[in-house]
């Protein structure tokens, strides 16, 4: 089986732990080790992740007696794709869709070159759609497995 988007483990734990922070309500501070806990994450694992969220301007780190994170803008606009972002980079693929030993570009493309590059466009304006406030609202598949 092919993945066209196979996003890691890394993007997957930062969702879930924005998830939980955006349910906490706007404006609300939350320290990582608590949202590790609700999210079922490692705590260092998370920090880490927070930091790159924390670079990518999608969270902001409270110093002091009210330590923790908070979100820098409202969960509906943030976007599974700012998180992929943050957390994975931009999606693109270097070498050659039909031959991975060579580096396809816009100078040297390869007859799928621009193929590709529509559906990247297509992929990315899709992603943009889903928003930390669905992410958090519709369905969360951490909280299905929770269930069972």
């Amino acid at each position: 089986m092919i993945r066209l988007l196979d996003s890691g483990v890394q993007t997957e734990y930062a969702v879930r732990a924005l998830a939980y922070l955006a349910k906490r309500g706007e404006g609300a501070i939350v320290t990582v080790k608590e949202l590790a806990q609700e999210a079922d994450v490692s705590v260092n694992f998370l920090y880490a992740i927070f930091k790159d969220l924390e670079q990518h301007g999608l969270v902001h780190a409270h110093r002091g007696r009210e330590r923790g994170f908070s979100l820098t803008r409202p969960p509906s606009q943030i976007s599974y794709l700012d998180i992929l972002n943050a957390c994975e980079g931009q999606i693109e693929k270097k070498q050659c869709l039909l031959d991975h030993r060579v580096m396809c570009d816009c100078i040297h493309p390869c007859a799928a070159h621009q193929a590709w590059n529509l559906l990247r466009e297509m992929a990315e304006q899709q992603l943009a759609k889903v928003t930390l406030d669905k992410m958090a609202t519709h369905n969360p598949p951490w909280e299905q497995i929770q269930l069972k």
